[in-house]
């Protein structure tokens, strides 16, 4: 018999609760047969691409951006294949584009059998874009974080009932969960599990070397028009955004560590047959299981929707989802998705950058806000970084054509040279011209070049 919740509209009916509840070894068992779940064959590699669509010195509207794409969809070039009660997509093929509760454009392309082909995917849809969003006065821009407004100004682009119960709960925990919502943008690497022996060791990496990740590729330095002195602001308002469904160290150690991490983290929404309703700062998974309370106790399908409202730096989905990478300037997007899936997929190097990097699980989520403020500038970093580099070019010697082509190799190559090498990050950009001599701030018509000099003098 299902219950209900009251609100100040009287008794609302909530999906997925029943009599029964799962016991802690069901939910488990979810977590292995489906999170945790290991693959045969080879390799697969999907990537998820968030940008800005910008007009001028500010974020172009979604409203917008839709009508700048309608030619396209009204030549069936993009087709509209939204779900019924989700945000609008648009398809291109099967590579799918979708919006952010900022208006942010994002590219998903399906698994694909080598790095060259998911990189091209993005390349492809982004060539299409382009065409079509200048004769709107609109480009792209593959930054980590808007560098002009703030999360009010922005508003909710896409109003509905989930994502405003996502800001009713975020709004009680502070303000960082909008800014993650509304100014975001990251470049996301999906790699396949591998086989039960393989799957608990790219896991491992994977949580090992997010943090070093951040600081390498650190790509948002500037916040509300200003520097912030952080070089990824991006990776430390999602630290901040509610720290109990973030973080490095979510579950390092496989299931049984994940299951801890999920159980204690807070209840961000709750689900009705039509809507959606904001969960309470303070209380977790873990208390709705034991606890009584006025919206009954959970489903094995509410511990599953539970799962997608977690966002640690890794998070384990059939895939591993690489989350912690801020979108990087095009010109360099190929080289963290080369090193990641070097690392992950050539044992030699998989192992070598675990034994490296051990000596810091401990401390994660300590190293994931040095990495955030000061790159590789950071001495600890910046040697971690360049080393994890170095390891991803052996990897590449070893790894097959069909996964990976010399081209990335060299790409890696030019990367370690401008930047691993020299202790710089993409945001180091920001301050002064790096290889392409052109400072991102300029190419976007942001700020003078003398008022960046001025706030990073002070």
């Amino acid at each position: 018999m299902a219950k209900a919740v009251q609100n100040g509209r009287g008794w609302i009916p909530l999906m997925g609760v029943a009599e029964g509840r799962p016991q802690v070894s069901d939910l488990l068992a979810s977590l292995e047969s489906w999170a945790f779940a290991t693959s045969d064959g080879p390799p697969r590699i999907g990537l998820e691409v968030e940008s800005l669509v910008v007009c001028g010195q500010r974020a172009a509207s979604l409203d917008e951006t839709l009508h700048a794409l309608e030619p396209f969809v009204t030549l069936d070039e993009l087709l509209d294949t939204t779900p019924t009660g989700m945000p609008i997509r648009l398809s291109y093929g099967d590579i799918h584009l979708t919006f952010e509760p900022g208006g942010q454009i994002e590219l998903v392309t399906p698994p694909r059998a080598s790095v060259d082909t998911a990189l091209e995917d993005i390349e492809k849809v982004e060539r299409l874009l382009d065409r079509v969003l200048i004769w709107s006065g609109l480009q792209r821009a593959n930054i980590g974080l808007n560098p002009w407004q703030t999360a009010e100004e922005i508003g909710l682009q896409t109003p509905l009932p989930r994502y405003r119960a996502m800001q009713e709960y975020f709004n009680r925990v502070g303000p960082d969960g909008l800014r993650m919502m509304r100014l975001t943008c990251a470049l996301q690497v999906n790699v396949g599990p591998g086989g039960p022996s393989e799957a608990p060791r790219r896991w491992r990496l994977a949580n090992l070397m997010s943090p070093v990740l951040i600081g390498t590729f650190a790509n948002s330095p500037v916040a509300e028009g200003r520097l912030t002195g952080w070089k990824s602001e991006r990776a430390r308002a999602v630290h901040d955004m509610d720290h109990t469904r973030t973080g490095a160290h979510a579950g390092i150690d496989g299931p049984g560590d994940y299951l801890e991490f999920a159980l204690d983290a807070g209840v961000l929404l709750r689900r009705s047959p039509n809507t959606y309703y904001s969960g309470r700062p303070g209380m977790t998974f873990r208390d709705w299981l034991r606890e009584s309370d006025p919206w009954g106790g959970p489903t094995l399908d509410d511990w599953k929707y539970h799962l997608t409202t977690l966002f640690p730096q890794v998070r384990p989905r059939g895939f591993l989802e690489l989350r912690s990478i801020d979108n990087p300037p095009v010109q360099l997007r190929q080289v963290p998705v080369a090193v990641v899936s070097a690392l992950l997929t050539d044992e030699r190097s998989r192992e070598q950058a675990i034994e490296l990097l051990e000596p810091i699980e401990g401390r994660l989520d300590e190293m994931t806000l040095r990495a955030a403020q000061l790159g590789p500038a950071d001495p600890q970093i910046g040697v971690l970084g360049r080393s994890l580099v170095e390891l991803s070019l052996d990897a590449m010697e070893r790894l097959p054509q069909p996964w990976m082509s010399s081209r990335l190799r060299d790409a890696v190559c030019a990367f370690y040279d401008d930047y691993a090498a020299c202790g710089r990050c993409p945001a180091d950009d920001w301050l002064e011209p790096g290889p392409s001599g052109v400072r991102p701030a300029e190419a976007l018509g942001m700020l003078p070049p003398s008022n960046l000099h001025r706030e990073a003098a002070s």
